[in-house]
């Protein structure tokens, strides 16, 4: 899980700090699915402090595990996140009605796991496709048409305009 120490920031205002990192993230479910790391993610990170708050910006860097939308077959995908999150010590008090989002911590280490969860989350494609060029499935026979092809014929018409094709016959 990955984890920010920020003993020696926290002392000096304005301090700046670049931290990078590999870190095991647990899965996430995803439309009722667990979505699991192939690897650890790569976090690349400049913590800043800005006061009683340290402000934490870079990037994330994951691979994870999936299953492409057209053809049913698990793949890894490669996706870079941007990170950016506030976090303020909760021993001073919390930030004004700024309409920031900060995230409360404490003590010298911060825990990044859920922010860098849901990060990942919102950057998800709608759609898993392993290669643009995935053929699917064969809807009539289900075949994986990227492995083989088949011979089935497919009916493409509109049920709704069936009856316009009648009238060429």
């Amino acid at each position: 899980m990955p984890f920010l120490d920020v003993e020696r920031l926290k002392k000096v205002k304005g301090e700046r700090q670049k931290v990078s990192f590999a870190g095991d993230l647990p899965p996430i479910r995803v439309d009722g699915n667990q979505v699991k790391f192939a690897k650890p993610a790569q976090f690349d990170l400049v913590l800043t402090n800005v006061g009683n708050a340290i402000d934490v910006y870079g990037g994330i860097k994951a691979d994870i595990k999936v299953q492409c939308s057209r053809c049913l077959e698990d793949f890894t995908l490669t996706m870079d996140a941007d990170f950016h999150e506030t976090y303020y010590d909760k021993t001073f008090q919390a930030p004004g009605d700024s309409g920031e989002e900060w995230i409360p911590y404490s003590g010298d280490t911060i825990d990044i796991t859920p922010e860098a969860q849901g990060t990942i989350l919102v950057n998800l494609p709608l759609r898993f496709i392993c290669q643009e060029e995935c053929r699917g499935l064969c809807p009539v026979c289900g075949v994986n048409r990227n492995q083989q092809n088949c011979d089935c014929v497919q009916d493409d018409t509109d049920p709704r305009l069936a009856k316009l094709k009648d009238l060429f016959k």
